[in-house]
């Protein structure tokens, strides 16, 4: 569901934009800068600081991103279930849900496995030790994030979409107990995560990162999420005055918690040169991103359209548009450019050219965004809009109206 499709309800219009697109918008955002950073080791210089000041404090906290991501998804999630407890709206079936979630992650998953599987075999090897067409079933049934060597192999993103997928199912559970006892269920989240995070602490340091990343270690991201749909509903049934009163507060929150956000980057990228300290800082640090999340969705609805506007503007709606693809690809894209010597350097490592280094960054973002365009206009947004069925049967319509048109000029 896409916030910006959130219905007007008694409360100022300034409520329902999209800061839920935004967020997810500037959730891209960042795992791109983090992998492309990885991949030129370009810093972004701020301007007119000389290069004395940069975003490498932002660059390095991007994979941050997937942690909103997840926190988003259970929002989306849980709004319908919100409405029907607060509003009394009709409840979707569980057959429709599960529609849905099938018609948005498999058909771009199963695109992108078939292309890297047949034109880069050797950009994501699969697992050695499994072999290939285990490796295969393990992404076909979402499991392959529950083994280190099957985490990172045909795509290297794809690790994340087995703790969604896996948390889909999980989600009709939690919903039932959510519409009972929504505070309850959210705390039991937390506390789990919060407990099986503790763990994974005991555990010898070379396991503890891949174990930090399956779905207990996130269910207080998604707890939040959940909340934060609760919340928003249940707030909008205040007067549209009272709202127009705490607006100036709201944005006083919003601003404030992009400012601890940003001081959580910069303690990040002081923790990020010890063994594991990336791992063990977002560990430590989950529910605090959690917290900032639900201040984000929640006092951003609120807030004045400036200070929206930091969140959900024209760039970071469209970023959201094409966030699924652009997520599934940018690495790929990025690595086959390097990798194949599409942008070549004038030195034999190409990291050591300074030009490759913000050249191939911002070729590599234009190179991603045109694919990501081109498949979510022309294959996710047809399926999504008109379902398979709808499609070929269009596709069969054109086909048809092309043939007729080729005898009419014969």
């Amino acid at each position: 569901m896409s916030a910006a499709h959130l219905e007007t309800g008694p409360v100022p219009a300034t409520q329902h934009v999209a800061i839920v697109d935004g967020l997810r918008g500037l959730a891209i955002a960042l795992v791109i800068l983090f992998h492309y950073w990885q991949i030129t080791w370009w810093v972004i210089p701020l301007p007119f600081t000389g290069g004395q000041h940069n975003l490498e404090a932002l660059q390095v906290a991007g994979a941050l991103g997937v942690e909103l991501f997840f926190f988003l998804s259970a929002f989306c999630l849980t709004y319908p279930q919100a409405k029907t407890m607060l509003e009394g709206a009709p409840l979707a079936s569980l057959a429709h849900y599960t529609y849905r979630r099938a018609i948005k992650i498999l058909p771009s998953y199963w695109l992108a496995m078939l292309i890297l599987l047949v034109c880069f075999p050797t950009l994501y090897p699969t697992s050695a030790e499994r072999g290939y067409w285990v490796d295969v079933l393990m992404h076909l049934t979402f499991i392959h994030n529950l083994f280190a060597d099957t985490h990172y192999s045909i795509n290297g993103v794809f690790w994340s979409l087995g703790v969604e997928v896996q948390f889909y199912l999980l989600f009709p559970l939690l919903a039932w107990g959510f519409r009972c006892q929504p505070w309850l269920v959210c705390a039991g989240m937390v506390l789990l995560a919060l407990a099986y995070r503790a763990w994974t602490h005991t555990q010898p340091l070379g396991e503890f990162s891949h174990l930090n990343n399956q779905l207990p270690g996130f269910l207080d991201l998604f707890a939040a999420g959940m909340l934060s749909a609760y919340l928003l509903v249940w707030l909008r049934q205040g007067p549209a005055v009272l709202w127009a009163q705490l607006r100036p507060w709201c944005a006083g929150l919003v601003l404030l918690a992009l400012l601890v956000l940003a001081l959580l980057f910069a303690d990040l990228n002081q923790a990020r040169g010890a063994a594991e300290g990336y791992a063990l800082w977002q560990s430590a640090h989950r529910l605090a991103l959690a917290g900032i999340f639900v201040v984000l969705v929640v006092a951003g609805s609120y807030a004045p359209a400036l200070v929206r506007s930091l969140i959900a503007n024209r760039v970071t709606v469209w970023l959201s548009l094409l966030s699924y693809n652009l997520y599934l690809w940018h690495q790929v894209v990025a690595r086959v450019i390097k990798e194949y010597g599409w942008w070549p350097a004038a030195t034999p490592v190409p990291m050591d050219d300074p030009s490759w280094r913000w050249s191939m960054f911002v070729v590599a973002w234009l190179a991603a965004l045109a694919w990501a365009a081109l498949l979510t206009y022309g294959f996710e947004r047809p399926l999504l809009q008109y379902g398979v069925r709808g499609v070929l049967a269009r596709l069969r319509t054109r086909w048809q109206q092309f043939q007729q048109a080729n005898l009419a000029e014969a």
